[in-house]
């Protein structure tokens, strides 16, 4: 199992839910400076660690083998679950940490122009949401930052089992034949926005419902939206993949790059999505076609 050859904080609050783990690439096959893959940790948005990237019985970590392998440094963070933070907190911390590592680029040896974001799950949501708000001019969605801070757009991003839609997740386990509720879902949306849906008018819940879906920046974002690559099972009972089928098709509408991969029968965070290494060459050959455009 691979150790991080650094670790640290990517804010000024040195805390661990706002901290990172750095691999460097195994190779230069793709450039020196390396790009940047930041990798974004999974967990209903209330539990999960960065350390998922070292090793997980999932083989989640066989993605962070393959784009070092392929050039790519990699970038395993925390952010500040629900119960720690309501959003919009977690869209804040990701665009600090691509900001951090793009104002550090020469002491990380990366290229600050091709920083690119992937996740799983709640990680696929923020990867999403990372693709669709770059520099927003609402600071409600971009947090606090310095006036003279960097850019917090990502080149592309890889969305694994994601959530574009917190409105109708429930819904679409329906329309897919899946039971409406799930176990492991336990409340993770009205932990994150602070209400069930739809929320008490006037509320910051109502705000935090009304901005978290990365679908409605597909369908309605002027400044653009990054390419996108998603990756979804078939049986995936918790987020039905037609939550990556939905804004796949917005994005292709609007001729902007994407992929959808659908894998046959795999449920949520099957670790038969990451068993396939042709599945994620793909995905990196993918990534690395956005580097040399």
């Amino acid at each position: 199992m691979a150790t991080a050859t650094h670790s640290g904080f990517y804010t000024d609050h040195r805390d661990t839910s706002r901290s990172y783990d750095f691999y460097p690439p195994l190779s230069v096959s793709v450039s020196s400076p390396a790009p940047l893959l930041i990798y974004i940790h999974g967990g209903a948005w209330r539990f999960g660690d960065k350390e998922v990237a070292r090793f997980s019985p999932s083989g989640v970590h066989k993605l962070r083998i393959e784009f070092t392998q392929a050039g790519f440094a990699v970038a395993s963070i925390n952010y500040r679950l629900s119960h720690e933070a309501k959003f919009p907190a977690q869209l804040h911390d990701v665009k600090a940490a691509v900001r951090f590592f793009r104002t550090n680029a020469e002491h990380f040896n990366i290229d600050p122009a091709h920083i690119f974001a992937a996740g799983g799950s709640a990680g696929g949501h923020l990867t999403m949401l990372l693709a669709g708000t770059a520099n927003h001019l609402d600071k409600y969605l971009e947090g606090e930052k310095a006036e003279d801070a960097p850019s917090s757009a990502i080149t592309a991003g890889l969305s694994i089992y994601g959530v574009s839609d917190l409105r109708t997740i429930f819904d679409d386990r329906v329309a897919l034949g899946m039971p409406y509720d799930h176990p492991e879902d336990d409340g993770a949306e009205w932990r994150l926005l602070g209400s069930t849906y739809p929320a008490p008018t006037g509320t910051a819940a109502e705000k935090a419902w009304a901005s978290a879906h990365p679908l409605d920046y597909a369908q309605t974002a002027t400044t653009g939206y990054a390419p996108l690559y998603l990756i979804h099972g078939t049986g995936d009972t918790c987020v039905p993949w037609n939550q990556s089928s939905k804004i796949h098709s917005v994005l292709q509408r609007r001729g902007i790059d994407t992929e959808l991969v659908l894998v046959d029968g795999a449920e949520h965070g099957d670790s038969a999505i990451y068993a396939d290494a042709h599945r994620l060459e793909r995905a990196v050959a993918w990534a690395q076609k956005h580097i040399e455009e």
